[in-house]
């Protein structure tokens, strides 16, 4: 059924959902008590599974949603398509030659790529046809290199939650916009420190190819970028002046723990605000990266402490 709610009432299904997302008392009591959290470990297969399904679960009551009220259909969509470029970069990889764990995102009806082409050994050139005219088409063109493939799919995944917001207008237009640009600037940041220290990427090197990115959004996504720069900036000064030399995991978290407590806070702005809306998206994408902590620490034999350590939530 299509259109069967209005504004006040989503937001009220929004607020309910909201309520009944876990804790940091509530991962705690899964880490430490073995019988609350139902999944079995004993190999990657089980760990692809076990995932799988939790996904599945966690993300039925946001597919429910999709189509209830239409000024947000764009957004809803886009929030499951970022999800569904992590299934094009399994693709992509296998083509490639590269080892990966096939763990498939169900997003549904929704869905553009479905999991029996993992059955399938498909080659770069019929990647590209399979996903001619569709939404990652233009990531795709004139492209042959595996890494930029994968960070146009980043890049994809930001520019269609940016672009969803073509059905509103006014403030809530404005509202959206400020939340999305805020997530792009701290994945630009991300992607700048991977580039150097994953692939050795010069500063022009990786200030060149993120400002063709920035461009898509405009002056706004370069201020928002500034932003987030001098906030790490300090934190990073604090941590040497006490002799700390963060990895650029540990600077991941810092910046997803900081977009975390904003979007948290954000939430509760305005009931009648689109901030609920999207704030309650990104902290469910935190509570399914949680929970897949959860099972690689069982999986690999990491202690409590060590697995609570990686949580991106309520501190």
């Amino acid at each position: 059924m299509r259109n069967y709610a209005d504004q006040d009432y989503l937001h009220a299904r929004i607020y309910a959902m909201r309520g009944r997302l876990l804790s940091l008392r509530d991962y705690a009591s899964m880490v430490r008590e073995q019988h609350t959290f139902a999944f079995k470990l004993s190999g990657a297969h089980d760990l692809i599974e076990a995932k799988e399904t939790l996904f599945r679960e966690q993300i039925a009551p946001v597919i429910g949603l999709v189509e209830a009220y239409d000024k947000y259909v764009p957004l809803f969509l886009a929030y499951l398509r970022q999800f569904e470029t992590h299934n094009a970069k399994i693709l992509l990889a296998k083509a490639f030659g590269k080892e990966s764990l096939e763990q498939w995102y169900d997003i549904g009806p929704f869905a553009i790529l479905g999991k029996g082409l993992l059955q399938k050994n498909l080659s770069l050139g019929e990647i590209k046809s399979l996903l001619a005219n569709t939404y990652l088409a233009d990531d795709f063109k004139d492209i042959s290199s595996y890494l930029r493939m994968e960070i146009h799919l980043d890049i994809s995944a930001a520019r269609n939650l940016y672009n969803s917001s073509t059905s509103l207008s006014g403030q809530a237009k404005k509202e959206f916009q400020d939340m999305i640009l805020k997530r792009i600037a701290m994945l630009t940041v991300i992607w700048s420190y991977r580039l150097r220290g994953y692939y050795h990427w010069n500063d022009e090197n990786v200030r060149l190819y993120m400002d063709k990115f920035n461009n898509l959004f405009g002056s706004h996504a370069a201020s928002q970028i500034r932003i987030v720069e001098e906030e790490l900036n300090r934190h990073l000064e604090q941590l040497h002046k006490g002799g700390q030399e963060p990895s650029i995991v540990d600077i991941e978290r810092h910046l997803e723990q900081n977009y975390y407590d904003w979007v948290s806070f954000m939430f509760h702005r305005d009931f009648h605000s689109i901030c609920c809306v999207v704030a309650y998206l990104w902290l469910l994408f935190y509570q399914i990266k949680n929970l897949f902590r959860i099972i690689d620490g069982r999986r690999f034999g990491f202690s409590a402490e060590a697995i609570l350590n990686k949580m991106i939530c309520e501190e």
